[in-house]
């Protein structure tokens, strides 16, 4: 029992020698492999870079209609409509219900936001709060912005609501007079509202700019080494599977080979091999457009690709395992791959995917990877989180050994 796992890394390191000169053997393969996804993806991302990439300048239109028509929502349409402006990205006016809907029915508006009668006496009395958003049907992609914006705006109030209502409280339990209590609650407003509004800048801190258009270059072309990478590692693991006889299976039973010894092995020259190409590519793409990166970063970018490339592997892995016809086990394998890539957001960016898969997304490793890739390469994000990814890739190895486990019992 003692000498298992010294006998155990032996069987690995013989697969993963016999998978290694089966690669050498297949250089041509490996060659066209690494050629082929460059230039379908370079010429797809041409064609696409160009369709999107224009100089016009192209701001999201908003109004904002106040029917409550106090100082306090004069006070808030005033500092949003001077925060959008200074940001850019957002041009935001002031007027009717009316005149908005003639505004949307143009076309000359994303959407439009409505400060409701009460609104002011319904933030003071703790009530909940309901600000109505409607839509252009022919924008819905920067009125789903829009209303993104205006959720994060909403929970900012409700944060300087809660404040402002701690206080009334003690205040009421003085002996202020009325006109003092209510000039003490307009200044409790002033100070709590604007300040919980401007202290994490609103409309930075709630990213309403696409990198998708506003840098589509950058983008594209990250997303197409993202795919490639996926490619590569398809590629790199259908090269290394080859059929085994019944017979032998049972001679390598018999030398104490296993399954999981097998497949492990295929796994780690298959990710070896495609993360090497991977990042070859990557510093390539790094250094053509000079990406401020840190060794920290590029720390992070190698966890984030490790985790990605495992995960791909393991989905592959056991699908292979489950599945006996080598053909449903590829044609399969692809399905799963496809849904992996288009729910990444890489081919087409999150949000222009269905709004009923929006709340979905952040739970795909694919598309948590690629936000985060994007995140640290293209928008200069300094932390990472990766707790959620590594248990998920640690339940992947738990679930193919206990797949290759229970295949080695059954006999088959």
């Amino acid at each position: 029992m003692g000498d298992y796992p010294v006998r155990n890394i032996k069987n690995i390191l013989f697969f993963i020698h016999q998978y290694v000169k089966q690669l050498q053997k297949k250089w041509k393969s490996l060659l066209l492999l690494f050629v082929f996804p460059i230039l379908i993806i370079s010429i797809v991302s041409f064609m696409v870079i160009s369709l999107i990439d224009s100089p016009s300048d192209s701001k999201i239109a908003m109004a904002l209609v106040d029917e409550d028509q106090t100082e306090e929502t004069k006070m808030i349409s005033s500092f949003l409509k001077t925060s959008f402006s200074q940001d850019g990205s957002v041009e935001l006016t002031i007027m009717s219900e009316e005149e908005a809907i003639i505004q949307i029915e143009e076309n000359e508006i994303s959407a439009y936001i409505v400060l409701p009668k009460q609104f002011t006496e319904s933030m003071y009395n703790g009530n909940s709060l309901t600000i109505p958003i409607v839509g252009n049907a022919n924008q819905k992609t920067d009125s789903f912005i829009v209303k993104e914006l205006v959720e994060s705006f909403t929970r900012y109030i409700e944060t300087a609501q809660a404040n402002i209502l701690t206080v009334y409280d003690y205040a009421r339990k003085t002996d202020m007079s009325n006109d003092t209590y209510q000039n003490y609650r307009y200044e409790l407003f002033i100070e709590f509202t604007l300040f919980t509004l401007a202290k994490d800048q609103l409309v930075k801190e709630k990213t309403i700019t696409n990198i998708a258009t506003s840098s589509p270059t950058h983008f594209f072309t990250l997303s197409g080494w993202f795919l490639a990478f996926t490619i590569w590692l398809f590629g790199l693991y259908t090269i290394l599977r080859k059929d085994e006889s019944p017979s032998l299976i049972i001679r390598l039973k018999l030398l104490g080979l296993t399954i999981w010894q097998n497949v492990l092995s295929r796994i780690i020259v298959s990710f070896a091999c495609g993360l090497f190409l991977a990042w070859v590519g990557f510093l390539v793409i790094a250094n053509y457009f000079s990406l401020n990166l840190y060794v920290v970063d590029y720390l992070r970018l190698m966890h984030y690709t490790t985790l990605y490339g495992l995960l791909i592997l393991l989905g592959i892995s056991i699908i292979d395992v489950w599945i006996k016809s080598v053909k449903m086990a590829m044609l399969i394998q692809i399905l799963f791959l496809f849904f992996i890539i288009i729910t990444s957001g890489s081919i087409i960016p999150s949000i222009y995917l269905p709004l009923s898969l929006q709340d979905v997304l952040p739970y795909i490793f694919s598309n948590e990877i690629f936000n985060w890739i994007t995140d640290i390469a293209l928008e200069d994000r300094n932390y990472a989180e990766f707790t959620r990814l590594t248990i998920t890739t640690i339940t992947g190895f738990v679930l193919l050994w206990l797949s290759t486990t229970v295949k080695e019992r059954w006999g088959s």
